[in-house]
Parts: C-alpha cells; sequence; structure tokens
C-alpha cells in the first residue's frame, strides 16, 4: 500500500529548513508576544497532482515573516533570506521524494498596527510517494 506523506511532516521539513537557512525561528503556533523577526509557516493546501505514472501529492504553504517597522529594509531582508534557505530541497523521511519546489511569490506585505511589516510568501512541493501499477 502507498500512503501519502502527512501534511504535518512537510511542515516540520519546511520548518526546520527554514530555522537552518535563516538562523530564526519558524513556528507553526506563534506564541503570544513573540519579538521580531521570527517566521510563521501554514499549511493552505494538499491536493493530489495527476501523473499517468507516479502517485504525487501536492502541497501548498504560506510562510509568514513578521519583522519590526521603521520602513520596509528589514522585511524584504527576510524574504531573501526565506527564498535563499529554501533554494535547496527540504529533507523528508523515508522514502518520500520532492519533485517540484517553488516559490509562488509575494502574496502580500501588511503593515500591522504595531508598527511592523508582515509578509506573506508562497511555496508549493510536490512528493512523489510510489508508482501506479497495472495489476
Amino acid at each position: 500500500m502507498y500512503e501519502k506523506l502527512s501534511f504535518t511532516s512537510v511542515m516540520g521539513s519546511v520548518i526546520r529548513a527554514v530555522e537552518a537557512g535563516t538562523g530564526l525561528r519558524c513556528y507553526d503556533s506563534v506564541p503570544a508576544n513573540q519579538p521580531y523577526p521570527y517566521y510563521h509557516a501554514e499549511i493552505v493546501g494538499q491536493i493530489p497532482d495527476p501523473s499517468k505514472t507516479m502517485l504525487k501529492e501536492r502541497y501548498q504553504l504560506f510562510i509568514h515573516a513578521f519583522s519590526e517597522g521603521n520602513g520596509s529594509v528589514k522585511v524584504f531582508e527576510l524574504i531573501d533570506q526565506l527564498r535563499e534557505a529554501l533554494s535547496e530541497d527540504i529533507i523528508l523521511p523515508g522514502d518520500y521524494e520532492i519533485t517540484l519546489q517553488t516559490p509562488t511569490g509575494v502574496q502580500q506585505i501588511l503593515n500591522e498596527a504595531d508598527g511592523s511589516k508582515h509578509a506573506i510568501l508562497g511555496w508549493e512541493f510536490i512528493i512523489f510517494y510510489g508508482y501506479k501499477m497495472k495489476i
């Protein structure tokens, strides 16, 4: 039996890659009063990726970058650090393989009420988990 990779495993792999590549914390749930800067990852979709021969799943994530205010330079630096950190494939458990890891771009940059900046960036990961076979 072929089993899809749990989205929690994908999230964990993304969080580890972001933290290792940026040196900043990346949360799946942000603690109250967390000081800036930091990242927050959220899964927004998990859908099959049709193929004639392979079993693949598409995972869609948003990664939020939070920086202190005083202009946009600091949030742009966080965006660049994140892009660099995810320029290499994330590490997955077992025999799962990344077939595509691609940024879908900056979705939005927000000015928060406390003066901080908040950028939302999209990423898609297509993960292979087996071959289709005729029986």
